[in-house]
Order: structure tokens, then sequence, then C-alpha cells
């Protein structure tokens, strides 16, 4: 075999090898997502999916939309 052919063929061993070693640790290591309090640093422990917020949901707005609301300042 010539210097080329054995180079690639150590190459697909050696991607092979890490590719098996990468698959392995990816199903054994625990993939969980952590979450903390922003403002304590604690771990949050609860099954919600977001902050909970007291009274009546409102719809998403764009910002361009905020444009007709009074309360908000003006551009010139």
């Amino acid at each position: 075999m010539t210097f080329v052919a054995v180079s690639v063929m150590i190459f697909l061993i050696a991607f092979v090898l890490i590719g098996g070693v990468v698959m392995y640790l990816s199903r054994t290591i625990d993939h969980g997502e952590a979450r903390f309090d922003s403002k304590t640093g604690k771990p949050l422990n609860g099954s919600g999916t977001g902050p909970r917020h007291d009274g009546p949901t409102r719809p998403a707005t764009r910002i361009e939309d905020k444009d007709d609301d009074p309360s908000s300042s003006s551009r010139t």
C-alpha cells in the first residue's frame, strides 16, 4: 500500500474510534437542564416551564405595535 492509502486508513480508523467514544459518552452522561435563580444563584426545583405571574395573561405584541401606546415615549 502507498503512503496515502495508509494515511487514509489510519484517519478512518481514528475517526470511527473517536465517533464510538462520543456515542458511548453521549448515551451514558445524563443530559439534564440545570436551572438556577438569577438573583440568588440557587438551583430551581420544580416542574414549571417558566416564572409564575399573577393576574391575567396578555398576548405578545410586536415592538412596532407599542408605538400606538400613549404611555410610551414618542420618537422624533
